[in-house]
C-alpha cells in the first residue's frame, strides 16, 4: 500500500477532500481505489462540567491518501484543486510516505483515520500502561498525562520533525478493570 500526505489550507480540510474525491473519481472512474483521510483524534471534552466526545484534527492542514497504485502522475494536476498546496515530498523528492512516516499512516489507516481513545493504567510514578485501543501499538512516546482532560501528551516524528499531540485516553483501575471517574 503506498501512502500519501497532501497539505492543504488549514480548516478547508473537507472541501479539499470533496475536490479530491470528486478529482480522482473522474480521472480513474468509480473504482478509483484512493482512499481520502482527515486524521482525526476522538477527544473526551468538558463543556459545562459535561463530558462529551468530539472529533479533532491530529494534523491540521493534511489529509492522507492511501492507494494500491502509485499517484505520481498526478503531482501537477493536485496543486490546480482550490484549497490544496500539493503532495508532501521527502528529502529524495519522492511522494510516497518512507520509514517512520509510513508506519505513521499505516497506524492511521488501521484505525480508519480517526484515533478513538484508548484504555490505559496508570500508577503516578510508574510507566504507563496500554491495556486496549489504538495507542497500544502506536510508534511514539507519551510524555505526560492529564487525569482530568483523559489525555496523553505523545511525541512522535513526522516528516523528520518531532511533533506533540494530545490523544485520548480513558484510565481504568489496575485491578478492577472499571473506569477510573476523576
Amino acid at each position: 500500500m503506498n501512502y500519501y500526505f497532501i497539505a492543504c489550507r488549514t480548516g478547508g480540510e473537507e472541501k479539499v477532500r470533496a475536490h479530491l474525491n470528486k478529482f480522482f473519481i473522474r480521472e480513474r472512474g468509480e473504482m478509483h481505489e484512493v482512499d481520502i483521510f482527515i486524521p482525526m483524534r476522538r477527544m473526551i471534552d468538558r463543556r459545562k462540567g459535561k463530558k462529551i466526545m468530539s472529533d479533532h484534527p491530529i494534523l491540521p492542514g493534511y489529509l492522507l491518501l492511501s492507494s494500491e497504485e502509485p499517484l505520481t502522475d498526478f503531482v501537477m494536476d493536485i496543486h490546480r484543486i482550490p484549497g490544496c498546496y500539493g503532495f508532501l515530498h521527502n528529502l529524495d523528492k519522492t511522494i510516497e510516505l518512507k520509514g517512520p512516516d509510513h508506519q505513521y499512516a499505516a497506524w492511521i489507516m488501521h484505525n480508519k483515520g480517526t484515533i478513538k481513545p484508548s484504555k490505559v493504567v496508570y500508577t503516578q510514578g510508574e510507566p504507563i500502561k496500554v491495556v486496549e485501543g489504538p495507542l497500544q501499538d502506536f510508534m511514539g512516546t507519551v510524555i505526560s498525562v492529564d487525569y482530568r482532560h483523559n489525555r496523553v501528551m505523545v511525541e512522535f516524528q513526522f516528516a523528520e520533525v518531532i511533533r506533540k499531540v494530545s490523544m485520548p485516553v480513558e484510565f481504568i483501575q489496575p485491578d478492577s478493570g472499571t473506569p477510573n471517574l476523576d
